[in-house]
């Protein structure tokens, strides 16, 4: 999947739900958010690695889900990539973050099918 990535001041932020905390940090190329309950339990995370800013790893744990919180990790992802000069997101999703994505602007540039050997 494919976005622009837009600057933060072209759409209003989510509100982050009430009892929850939004961290960000950058160590070696790569930018993670994590979004914490206030009991500190992990409720959303994803992170971007530079310089290509591919998008990775955006999950929201099924107690924490339909809050906003998936698309406040993809929002703040956004901010950071344009941010630091990036123009162009890339994304592998599931079959079930696809719906989230979309909703948020990305499109899909070909289907991907996973595999396993065994």
């Amino acid at each position: 999947m494919s976005a622009p990535w837009r600057p933060a001041r072209a759409e209003a932020p989510p509100v982050i739900a009430e009892g929850y905390r939004l961290d960000t940090w950058t160590r070696a190329g790569v930018t993670r958010v994590l979004v914490r309950s206030a009991e500190g339990a992990f409720a959303a995370r994803g992170h971007v690695t530079g310089p290509a800013h591919v998008v990775d790893q955006v999950e929201t744990d099924p107690g924490h889900r339909r809050r906003g919180l998936g698309r406040l990790v993809m929002h703040t992802l956004a901010g950071i990539a344009a941010g630091q000069g990036a123009t162009t997101g890339v994304l592998v999703a599931t079959p079930q973050g696809r719906a989230l994505h979309e909703t948020v602007g990305w499109r899909v540039l070909a289907p991907l099918t996973g595999a396993v050997r065994s």
